[in-house]
């Protein structure tokens, strides 16, 4: 298993992508020492689809954004559920609250963000997160 977590998200996004940069992937650094992952940091030859499994296969957890209903992250959850991942969902605080997420995923943990309020969203990431991988001290 790789000391790195796995995001799954719609690329090119305005909002997102920045948020991601600044603050989900550093949040997650700072907060476990884990990397964050995302298919645009993987250039290497080959099929994508078979790259991306490898990817998430060897993850000790995946992110999930479900913001924009990217059928594609929904698929890499359930790739990431199925091989007993841990897989934490993030959504945006807006849409979240105006039209949910799927009903498969609607009544899982889901951390929500705003780019208005990101230190608590970071906070309840990594908490999240600790609590998922059991990242307590003294914990085996």
């Amino acid at each position: 298993m790789g000391k790195y977590g796995f995001i799954a998200m719609k690329f090119e996004d305005a909002r997102l992508d920045p948020f991601v940069k600044d603050i989900v992937k550093p949040s997650v650094k700072n907060g476990i020492g884990y990397d964050i992952m995302d298919m645009r940091d993987v250039a290497r030859a080959g099929i994508i689809d078979n790259i991306m499994r490898t990817q998430i296969r060897d993850s000790a957890f995946v992110i999930v954004d479900l913001t924009h209903d990217n059928s594609g992250a929904y698929w890499e959850a359930g790739y990431a559920e199925g091989l007993g991942k841990p897989v934490i969902y993030i959504c945006e605080k807006e849409k979240f609250s105006e039209a949910t997420t799927h009903f498969d995923t609607n009544h899982c943990t889901t951390v929500l963000w705003s780019v208005n309020d990101a230190d608590d969203f970071s906070r309840e990431l990594v908490a999240t997160l600790r609590r998922s991988l059991n990242l307590f001290p003294g914990a085996e």
